[in-house]
């Protein structure tokens, strides 16, 4: 039978090793790149801003040249770099997050199993 707490800590674990892998991933690029890094998060966002930027356009009167002009920059992202991030998001973070439940559930388990009791003759 499993402990109760062993079985909450574990998912925990998981939980907050991904989260923090997840920033450390993200600052990482940051510094290495000098960009936000392609999470699905930002280019929501990037897109939404082209297309405030396009409609902004068509408002001022600006030609339809102009406004197809208007391209988001994750268009020009290189494919290596995409590749790179699935990469770092996906088997790296995995494998922290595994590692971090096996941890949790090893030092769970050890502090609370039951010992017995010291011989003392």
């Amino acid at each position: 039978m499993a402990n109760p707490l062993v079985s909450i800590i574990v998912p925990v674990a998981g939980i907050i090793a991904a989260s923090v892998g997840k920033k450390a991933a993200e600052t990482g690029w940051g510094v290495v790149f000098g960009e936000d890094a392609p999470t699905t998060k930002s280019q929501k966002a990037a897109k939404k801003d082209v297309a405030a930027r396009r409609k902004q356009a068509k408002k001022d009167g600006a030609s339809k040249a102009e406004i197809q002009a208007i391209k988001d920059p994750d268009d020009d992202q290189p494919v290596w770099k995409l590749m790179l991030w699935t990469l770092v998001s996906g088997v790296l973070l995995q494998g922290l997050r595994t590692a971090a439940q096996r941890g949790a559930k090893t030092g769970a388990e050890r502090l609370t199993t039951r010992r017995p009791r010291p011989n003392r003759g």
